[in-house]
Formats: C-alpha cells, sequence, structure tokens
C-alpha cells in the first residue's frame, strides 16, 4: 500500500512551495522570417442555386434563341426591295444650234425663262438671206423662159430639117445630072466640082440643124412633150429657192421642246455667230427620268415594270412613283472611253454596275426638280423569301456545288 504523505500548512492553504530556479540559459535570437505575401480573396456570392441556374439559362438558351428567330424573320423579310443611292435626274437637254451664219440682230428670251415648242429665242440678220432668194427665184424665172425657148427651138428645127433635106434631094440631083454629062463629055468639070461643093454644103447644113434638135430634146428632158417639173434648169433652180427660203427661215430661231432657257449670257447682240456653233441650251422640265447605277448582283430579279419609288436629297419628305423603263445592254465600263482591259495584267474583281432607267408616272409632279439631283431609288421586285423555297435553294447549290470550278480553272466549261 502507498503511503499518504501528509500535507504541510502552506500545500492547504494553496500555496506552492517555491522551488530553487533553475540557471538562466544564454538566449539565442531567431534568424528574421521572410515577409509572407497577402492574398486577398472574393467574398464568395450569396445567391442561392436556384437565381444562378434561372439566370444560365436566360443567357444560354432563351437569348440565343430569340436572336435566332429576329434574324431569321429578318432575312425572310429582306431580299424584296433593291436600293440605290447611285441615282440622278435626268431631262431632256438641247443645244440651240443656228444653222447659218450671221449676226445677232435681237434676243427674245432671258437666262431662265421658260419657252414652249416654236417660241423665238433670238434673230441672226437676215438680209443677206433676203438677197439670195431674191437671186434664187430669178434663176427660177430664167429656167422657165429657158424651157419654152428650147421648146420653140425644136419645133423650129423640125422645119428646118424638112428644107434641109429637101436641099439635099435637089443638089444630090444636080449633082448626078451633072456628073452624067462629064462622063459623056457634053458638060465640063468646073461645073461637076460646084455641083458636089453645093451638095457637102446642103448636107453640113442638114447635120448641123439635127444636132441642135438634138441638143434641145436632150435639154428638154428627153421629149418635147417632157413637163417643166423634169427640165433639169428649173430642177436646180427651184431647188436654190428652197435652199434661200429655209436659210432665211432659219435665221430666226425657235425653240424645239419646251422647258427652261439656260446660259443665254453667252451670246451678245451684235456677236457673229457661226453656223453649227451652240450658244446656249433649253432643258426640258417635263417628261424626267432617273438613271439608276445598281450593282450587277442586285439585277437577279429586276426586269421592265417594276414600281419604284424615289426619294430627292433635295426633298427628303417627298417622295414620286415610277417605273423601270429600261435596262442598259451592257455595264458602265463598256461604253467608257477607255474600257477594261481583263486579260492583260494582272486581274481584279470589281463589282460592276448597270444602268437603269427609271420613268417617273406622268401624273407625278415634277416641276420642283432639276436634271443631275441625287435620289435615292428603291425598286419593289415582288420577290418574297419562304422557307421551303430557301431549303429548296440550299438543296440545289449544294448538288450543284461539285460541278463549280475550282480555283486555278478559270472560265473554263464543263
Amino acid at each position: 500500500m502507498s503511503q499518504v504523505k501528509p500535507f504541510t500548512p502552506r500545500e492547504r492553504t494553496g500555496e506552492s512551495t517555491p522551488a530553487t530556479p533553475p540557471a538562466p540559459a544564454p538566449v539565442v535570437a531567431p534568424p528574421p522570417a521572410a515577409p509572407q505575401p497577402v492574398v486577398q480573396t472574393a467574398p464568395a456570392p450569396k445567391a442561392g442555386p436556384r437565381r444562378r441556374g434561372g439566370s444560365r439559362f436566360l443567357l444560354l438558351v432563351v437569348l440565343p434563341l430569340a436572336a435566332l428567330a429576329l434574324g431569321g424573320y429578318w432575312w425572310l423579310s429582306g431580299g424584296r426591295y433593291v436600293t440605290t443611292d447611285n441615282a440622278y435626274i435626268g431631262a431632256e437637254k438641247v443645244l440651240i444650234t443656228p444653222q447659218v451664219s450671221g449676226a445677232v440682230l435681237h434676243i427674245d428670251v432671258v437666262e431662265g425663262q421658260r419657252v414652249n415648242v416654236g417660241d423665238k429665242l433670238f434673230e441672226i440678220d437676215p438680209a443677206p438671206y433676203r438677197i439670195a432668194l431674191a437671186l434664187a427665184k430669178g434663176r427660177l424665172e430664167a429656167a422657165k423662159a429657158e424651157y419654152e425657148n428650147l421648146q420653140v427651138s425644136y419645133k423650129g428645127d423640125e422645119d428646118q430639117i424638112k428644107m434641109g433635106e429637101e436641099a439635099v434631094r435637089v443638089r444630090q440631083a444636080d449633082f448626078d445630072r451633072k456628073t452624067a454629062l462629064l462622063n459623056q463629055r457634053a458638060g465640063t468639070a468646073v461645073d461637076a466640082d460646084t455641083s458636089a461643093a453645093a451638095l457637102i454644103q446642103a448636107r453640113q447644113i442638114l447635120a448641123f440643124v439635127q444636132q441642135q434638135q438634138t441638143s434641145a430634146r436632150i435639154k428638154l428632158g428627153g421629149a418635147l412633150d417632157a413637163p417643166l417639173e423634169s427640165f433639169p434648169d428649173y430642177v436646180q433652180a427651184k431647188a436654190q429657192v428652197e435652199d434661200a427660203e429655209r436659210n432665211l427661215g432659219n435665221a430666226s430661231i425657235v425653240a424645239p421642246i419646251a422647258g427652261v432657257a439656260t446660259q443665254v449670257p453667252q451670246i451678245q447682240l451684235g456677236r457673229f455667230i457661226a453656223a453649227g456653233a451652240p450658244v446656249f441650251a433649253v432643258v426640258a422640265d417635263h417628261g424626267l427620268w432617273i438613271d439608276a447605277n445598281p450593282k450587277e448582283s442586285d439585277l437577279t430579279y429586276i426586269h421592265t415594270g417594276l414600281p419604284a419609288t424615289i426619294t430627292v436629297d433635295a426633298f427628303p419628305d417627298r417622295s414620286w412613283r415610277g417605273k423601270v423603263g429600261a435596262i442598259a445592254p451592257g455595264t458602265g465600263a463598256q461604253f467608257a472611253i477607255l474600257p477594261p482591259q481583263n486579260a492583260s495584267g494582272n486581274w481584279v474583281k470589281v463589282v460592276q454596275r448597270v444602268p437603269l432607267r427609271i420613268e417617273i408616272d406622268p401624273d407625278q409632279d415634277t416641276s420642283d426638280l432639276r436634271a443631275g439631283m441625287s435620289t435615292y431609288v428603291s425598286i419593289d421586285t415582288g420577290r418574297v423569301r419562304t422557307l421551303p423555297g430557301v431549303l429548296a435553294e440550299f438543296g440545289g447549290a449544294k448538288a450543284a456545288a461539285p460541278g463549280r470550278p475550282v480555283a486555278g480553272e478559270g472560265d473554263v466549261k464543263k
């Protein structure tokens, strides 16, 4: 059995008995520790799992489906209208060019004045052309007199021919008789020679009259009963009269179309104008059209007669109706001064533009429009895209894809 050591009075009171302290050990300083980087962590989200799942479904499912539906609707409803802003107003323009030369005697229009067909624009001095007309009329009367003289001469030559033929017959008989007497030694050689000379002279006179009659017949047009209108001198003189009358009429210049006169200050009173030199212009204010130049890739469903809507930059709050009137037979580059040479040098494909003419409807008010204004054109092709049609086109394109030429084959036909 163990023995219990009795408590001392200090132990009973809870006081410990002080022990003898040990001898102090030498203190060694620890090496300094390297500074540790402080890492800040974001606070964890407090959202619950149900809210996080709803946002993920909205972002990954709902929004993509909505975008796909909107894009599909936009694509199916598009492709009906062909638009271009490469379009300008066109109008008929006529250069006023005098047909005769002369000094400007009078100007009857001013800049910007509206004129109708036949309105007088200006006048060239008509005095020289009046003189020319009088001379031409004189030649015409002379031709008529010459025609009548030739007819009288032709008839007179007929009588002269008859008399000449009778004279030749008499001279021939006298020559034969004297030749017979000479052969019988009853006449002289002098008488025979004199008779021969008279016969030759009668024949020459007859031939001259016949030639004169032939010449008169040719001048009359081949026959005595030829009309005056076929007489060559009369035809020539009449043409000169008509030309002189035309020149006199052209001395007064009139408007060939209805429109607005422009560039009128280019001419002045007294200025000499040469025939064929343009002096100013008249621009039509009706029958306007639009020259549009869409891309060649936009012409797939365009044909003449399609309706079009036109807006003008100068009047953005107004619109005009029209229709496609004509499609050019070639691109604009084909009619350039220097057409492209695609077979020489390096080739870069450039989208071409095909000119269209859009006719504005006659019931539209075009009084405010001017030639050359910029416009925006929208052509309604009437084409509607459908999902079955798109799938059919996609299938056809996929089936035709193997037959398309690959890069490097150029224009090889299969």
